[in-house]
């Protein structure tokens, strides 16, 4: 399980640029800790890198949310 900022830094992003993702429903954290803070999966992380793809590609958000 990945918190928020290895996640990004594992796809080349910033941590708000997940969390805002994460804000428009394009990504969701699989689960909490303890301690509530986000836990990303290695699907979640999946998901991430191809919404990064689709983006590099020139696609919208709204784009990427209608495949997703």
């Amino acid at each position: 399980m990945l918190t928020v900022t290895k996640l990004a830094e594992s796809c080349g992003l910033s941590r708000s640029t997940v969390l805002y993702y994460e804000s428009i429903g394009l990504l969701r954290a699989s689960a909490r800790s303890a301690a509530n803070y986000r836990r990303y999966s290695d699907e979640d992380a999946a998901r991430l890198r191809q919404i990064r793809i689709y983006r590099d590609a020139g696609l919208t958000l709204a784009d990427i949310r209608a495949i997703l």
